[in-house]
């Protein structure tokens, strides 16, 4: 099992943000060559990642997601659900969080100028 000191990318010294390496520079360090077991504070940045792509709704019932309790009795099939296409993908651990967001939502605008479609977007709930 992961604990939550198990997220993030550990940055080099002269990576980090100014407000992590000032951060990084009050820390006391346990060894001088290496942090000691589980430590990796005020070193690591989340990736902030994004993904783009268009799907046809595909109408399910209940049943078709989640199998009833006792399983499915083979009677009625599964309604497919919806399949993605124009996938389209980004990511960085370097770049701030709102900028990988905006671009997400340029290329959005961009295949949607007059947003006839409807959109759908899933965030984390950090700050940004």
């Amino acid at each position: 099992m992961l604990s939550c000191d198990a997220k993030g990318v550990v940055m080099r010294p002269q990576a980090l943000r100014p407000a992590t390496a000032k951060a990084a520079a009050r820390a006391t360090r346990t060894f001088r060559t290496r942090l000691a077991a589980g430590q990796k504070s005020c070193r690591k940045r989340m990736a902030t990642l994004g993904a783009l792509y268009d799907a046809e709704p595909a109408p399910r019932r209940p049943h078709d997601v989640i199998a009833l309790p006792g399983g499915r009795t083979g009677e009625r099939r599964p309604r497919p659900g919806p399949h993605a296409s124009g996938k389209w993908l980004c990511g960085s651990v370097i770049n701030d969080p709102d900028e990988v967001i905006a671009a997400l939502f340029d290329q959005a605008e961009a295949r949607d100028p007059r947003h006839a479609r409807v959109w759908v977007l899933l965030v984390d709930g950090a700050r940004h």
